[in-house]
């Protein structure tokens, strides 16, 4: 080929490169989720990503079968090789920075990969300009092209399968050695360590570790945890409810928010019991596991009552209101009686008394109602008073009063309120720490 003309097709070829190097400095993945399309198109990464892969190891077989077997006619076909597999790691290179910036992923691992893969299109194309250039120089680049394929090639295999994949299974004292062993920052007796870490190990640590965590959140270690992510704690100890991630767990798999995303295997009923137990005992790090002995555990537990009618006939209903209030009502879990959470972060200052007038429909469904920070005031107490079955409400940084929340006698089934930052006294929850139900009544700040 005219030296001209490969010139030509280098630099035609240098501009994708060029670009892809611009997005990860300019547009790297940042944790928050994008369009549906960007998401279904970045997903062809992982089939896409095999073609270069194995046209790069062709080319060192041909160029030993030409050495070696005096194979001459072998040699046209390397360079069409190589041409073949710059496009192809372009492409995949491409199609991976789709995926990462817009299915929500971010972390340490995430870019390394993404260098890599960038690099290697780089790479890939310098090869086959070298090619029939300059051998010296093309078999330097070749050998380091290969060394960055095998080392990227690693770094997506973390993603995949997790950094500990290769040795996992290693005897125990070369596993010790690399530092292949999951460390706890708690008490490995604890029934934090021994029961709920192992789960998390097993079906969430891939996408969410200190290398990637997607949604901001890590699960490799209690601190991470508890910390939660982008959107706020995920755990609050005691309160299963209120709890982000095990409402997410207890999702159907076919949900936008469940976990494990990216139809990875779900939890199984006696895994999400046993956090469902580790939760509701406090979400300790380090009770001993026999503390919770006494607990119902995966193969005691009887299922539980009912909290609401099932929500399923009125799913036109719930779609309406969430349009037209900006509010969101989310299934509590996968179970349709487990009522809905009313959750109005997104937009706090849309929500007022008029909004909860406008739920009465949905009322007897809803068992959490998350209005801290909105509009709220004591006129809207009675319509949240209608929410028969609620049983976590947290009012904390509105107007309501000590006047007000009188209403809330009327929720029989009430487990926890927060009032923190509002105009209530002590003097105001006096009647209402009377109530059997009720469980704890936050009242920091208040006055």
């Amino acid at each position: 080929m005219p030296l001209r003309f490969r010139a030509r097709i280098l630099g035609f070829g240098a501009v994708p490169v060029l670009l892809l190097f611009t997005l990860l400095v300019f547009s790297p993945p940042d944790g928050n989720q994008r369009a549906q399309l960007a998401q279904f198109v970045g997903r062809f990464h992982p089939l896409a990503i095999h073609l270069p892969i194995a046209l790069l190891l062709l080319v060192p077989v041909l160029e030993t079968a030409v050495l070696f077997r005096k194979r001459r006619e072998l040699e046209q076909s390397v360079a069409f090789v190589l041409g073949l597999a710059a496009i192809a790691a372009i492409t995949s290179a491409l199609l991976g920075w789709l995926l990462a910036w817009s299915g929500g992923y971010q972390g340490s691992l995430v870019t390394r990969h993404m260098w890599g893969g960038v690099s290697l299109a780089g790479a890939s194309l310098l090869c086959w300009g070298f090619y029939g250039w300059n051998r010296r120089i093309y078999a330097m680049a070749l050998l380091a092209t290969l060394s960055l394929l095998i080392w990227t090639s690693d770094q997506g295999g973390k993603l995949t399968h997790g950094a500990a994949f290769l040795t996992e299974r290693m005897p125990g004292p070369l596993g010790q050695w690399l530092g292949a062993k999951a460390r706890l920052d708690v008490d490995p007796t604890s029934f934090y360590a021994v029961r709920v870490q192992t789960i998390f190990i097993e079906k969430c640590v891939l996408c969410h570790n200190a290398d990637k965590f997607k949604g901001s959140l890590r699960l490799d270690s209690y601190s991470g945890l508890m910390h939660g992510g982008k959107d706020g704690l995920v755990i609050h100890p005691g309160e299963t409810g209120k709890s982000e991630l095990f409402r997410r767990i207890t999702l159907p798999p076919g949900s936008k928010d469940a976990m494990p995303a990216e139809g990875k295997p779900a939890l199984t009923a006696d895994e999400i019991k046993v956090i469902e137990v580790w939760i509701a005992a406090g979400a300790t790090p380090n009770i001993p596991e026999t503390a919770l002995a006494g607990l119902p555990l995966p193969g005691k537990h009887q299922p539980s009552a009912p909290l609401t009618a099932d929500y399923h006939p009125q799913l036109k209903t719930i779609a309406a209101l969430e349009t037209s209030l900006g509010i969101r009502l989310v299934p509590r879990s996968q179970n349709p009686t487990d009522g809905l959470i009313l959750r109005t972060a997104s937009a706090p200052s849309s929500c007022d008394d008029a909004t909860l007038q406008q739920l009465a429909p949905v009322a007897d469904l809803i068992v959490d109602a998350e209005l801290a920070r909105t509009e709220v005031s004591d006129k809207g107490l009675p319509s949240i008073a209608a929410f028969s079955n609620l049983r976590f409400l947290d009012l904390s940084h509105t107007a309501v009063t000590s006047a007000g929340v009188k209403n809330l006698i009327k929720l029989e089934k009430l487990e926890s309120l927060n009032l923190t930052e509002t105009k209530v006294t002590q003097e105001g929850v006096a009647e209402l720490r009377s109530k059997p139900s009720l469980k704890r009544i936050y009242l920091f700040d208040g006055r």
